[in-house]
């Protein structure tokens, strides 16, 4: 690369020299993050020509410092002078055929900077930066600040009120994305949490919990004439009818609202082979009609009104020989028996099967009285009971997006449902509920809930966990003991460093932006009937194969190792047996671990144990932990 545009100053005589008053100049640190800030198409040829591998320090950069004066700097602001930029900027024309300009001033104010005014403090000589020169030790070659430094002006002097904007303005140019670029992710951030915490109200006024607003009742504050005994109960009844102070949830009475809309709960979950994500194993559909909690109580986190969900499990024929084993846990054979009896069907059955299962009788079977019986393990559709008035839905699922892209390819569409609210995911009703950022898998909303959920990644029973799962965290989030509270959030923060201390503040502000206290949730968020991804969803057996892989393979290692070691204790115990017995026809005969049936068994025993102690919580695999306090039997 040619550096016959490269232009320099010349450098005053010594270290501390002041710059002149007409000077330019640029933060170091900005104008070497500046082709990944403003130029994010081209930031990699920009950067292979003039950034990587130390041809940034080859050009040489004239340096000043300046002290900012600002609480929160560590250390003195290092600048390059502007014309060295420009020069920079030139070359890259040149060589590359790309216009680049200096930032505008109103999108980075502190990149390109002038110390015109009277009496502020200016930059000062320090050195020249090569690759003879480490900027560690320049750095450490400043001096200390001293009261000559600030121009002689106090620190309510306009002008020096104007310098710290300034190098504040610079200290921002510093930083890797701008304050508008991080203002805008914040937006998002907030507006996103905010979509969580109107689901979960949204959710909250389905299953009769929180109200739903009043938007026409009008403020009593307002009301001039009504009398001073009476303005404190049309207060109450004001911030009840704006969801603002919400009573108590007695969950030993029936819900003390009314269901919003009077909807049925439709959960899906699909189930695809850990190879290949196109064969589809199992479906599993749950439902829960809000008629059936009408003057029931929900119990200890929503367990009476769980009683209520009814499910069907779906096999396809055509896919029954695939079985997932390797990434995933399967255990298609495995239908809680509590739920139901899992029934075949044909690839082509099983549009309508599931269509079933969106009308009435909502996944109940029927009985003689209504037309048929169920043959045991064989799905079939209901004869009568389709011409029932249409009852408003509610799709539910646990990642619903990849089940409804799943439900596509079997050649069902539940968008195309006139009567489909919407739809709500468990994943963001946990987020919404415990202000946690990352998602939770279904096992472990379920043990925070203090249930454990048996062979998950079996359709069937991870549709009707799932919608549990909803009624449990409903509950729960309108009990005030279980709810997640701000100074939980400020005692948290408070163990961590300080990086992560700023970010959970500012995680804790985004929520309490989000999560305001009044309101219902809003309209419902209705599915659209066009516009869904067409492509195949990702395969859910398949997303950690290599993570998956390594847990497994150490497991083998641990487990080998572990059995290995019973094999040479029990080899050391014949031969001390043996000299005991003072024995000349004892032969004590080594034979490698694998031969051995008892030590091969104990080894498989530490492979079971092991894979259920790192179980990841949403992998059941049959292990049932105890249920009842002092009970210490498990089931493998």
């Amino acid at each position: 690369m040619s550096q016959d545009h490269a232009v320099t100053v010349d450098p005053p005589p010594y270290i501390g020299q002041e710059a002149s008053k007409d000077s330019k100049f640029c933060p170091l640190a900005a104008v070497n993050k500046w082709p990944y800030k403003f130029h994010h198409q081209d930031s990699e040829a920009i950067a292979q020509a003039f950034f990587a591998a130390g041809k940034f320090r080859t050009r040489g950069w004239t340096l000043y410092y300046i002290h900012t004066l600002l609480s929160n700097a560590s250390k003195p602001l290092i600048l390059v002078p502007a014309t060295e930029v420009q020069a920079l900027f030139d070359d890259i024309k040149k060589e590359l055929r790309l216009l680049v300009y200096f930032p505008k001033e109103e999108k980075e104010p502190g990149f390109l900077l002038g110390f015109e005014e009277e009496g502020i403090p200016r930059p000062r000589y320090l050195g020249r930066l090569d690759l003879e020169h480490n900027l560690d030790d320049m750095e450490a070659k400043i001096p200390s600040y001293t009261d000559k430094d600030n121009g002689g002006h106090r620190a309510d002097d306009r002008s020096f009120v104007a310098f710290k904007k300034k190098m504040e303005a610079a200290i921002e140019a510093t930083k890797q994305k701008s304050k508008h670029q991080r203002d805008k992710k914040k937006k998002e951030r907030i507006g996103t949490k905010q979509a969580w915490c109107e689901q979960l109200k949204r959710a909250q006024c389905y299953l009769g919990v929180r109200p739903r607003t009043l938007p026409d009742m009008p403020n009593p504050m307002e009301d001039p004439t009504i009398q001073p005994r009476e303005l404190e109960r049309a207060m109450k009844r004001y911030q009840l009818s704006k969801g603002v102070e919400l009573p108590d949830l007695n969950i030993s009475e029936p819900a003390p609202f009314a269901f919003q809309d009077h909807v049925v709960f439709v959960c899906v979950d699909v189930e695809a082979y850990e190879k290949d994500n196109r064969p589809i194993t199992e479906i599993g559909v749950s439902t829960l009609d809000t008629h059936d909690l009408v003057g029931l109580s929900s119990g200890e986190c929503g367990k009476a009104w769980m009683k209520k969900i009814r499910s069907r499990h779906f096999r396809i024929k055509e896919t029954a020989h695939l079985h997932n084993s390797e990434y995933v846990a399967g255990c298609a054979d495995r239908f809680e028996p509590e739920f139901g009896v899992s029934e075949w069907v044909s690839f082509k059955e099983a549009p309508q099967v599931i269509a079933s299962c969106f009308r009435p009788p909502y996944s109940r079977p029927l009985d003689h009285a209504n037309g048929y019986v169920p043959a045991k393990g064989d799905a079939q559709l209901p004869t009568n009971g389709t011409d029932a008035p249409k009852r408003q839905l509610i799709l539910v699922g646990h990642d619903i997006q990849m089940d409804i892209n799943y439900l596509r390819k079997l050649g069902y569409d539940v968008s195309n449902l006139s009567n489909l609210i919407e739809a709500l995911d468990t994943a963001d009703l946990y987020r919404a509920w415990k202000h946690h950022q990352n998602p939770s898998k279904l096992g472990a909303i379920l043990m925070e809930m203090e249930m454990v959920g048996w062979n998950l990644h079996n359709a069937g029973n991870d549709a009707a966990y799932t919608l549990q799962a909803l009624i449990g965290i409903v509950i729960a989030s309108r009990q005030s003991s279980l709810a997640t509270t701000r100074s939980q959030i400020a005692q948290r923060s408070q163990v961590l460093e300080r990086e992560a201390r700023d970010r959970a503040k500012e995680e804790a502000d985004e929520w309490a932006a989000a999560d305001v206290e009044s309101g219902d949730g809003g309209p419902p968020n209705p599915l659209p009937r066009f516009g869904w991804p067409t492509s195949s969803p990702p395969d859910k057996g398949t997303t950690n194969k290599i993570q998956t892989s390594k847990i497994i393979n150490s497991k083998d290692r641990r487990a080998e190792k572990m059995a290995t070691e019973l094999h040479a204790q029990s080899q050391t115990t014949k031969k001390i047996e043996a000299k005991q017995l003072q024995s000349p026809e004892v032969e004590i005969k080594s034979e490698p671990w694998v031969a051995d049936e008892e030590v091969g068994s104990f080894a498989q025993s530490i492979t079971d144990r092991l894979a259920f102690l790192e179980d990841d919580g949403d992998a059941g695999g049959g292990v049932k932990l105890p249920m009842v306090k002092g009970e210490t039997a498990v089931k493998w």
